[in-house]
């Protein structure tokens, strides 16, 4: 499983698929919050990056994914 760098609190679980193994699972917001507290951004500067460079990012075939909660 790959990991996102320093968002470890953000982490909700594990899911498995199919002929690919298993995957973490992140909090979306959780990881917003965490980029807004390590970086003194706004909640649109931290959901901007997140969208771009956390999400949007392809690592292989370990990629987490990141679920929005409400």
């Amino acid at each position: 499983m790959k990991k996102a760098d320093g968002l470890d609190e953000a982490i909700i679980g594990t899911a498995t698929r199919p002929d690919l193994g298993e995957i973490l699972i992140y909090d979306y917001y959780k990881c917003v919050d965490i980029f807004m507290d390590n970086n003194n951004w706004t909640e649109e500067e931290a959901i901007e990056w997140m969208d771009y460079n956390v999400v949007g990012a392809y690592v292989g075939e370990g990629t987490p994914i990141f679920a929005i909660i409400e």
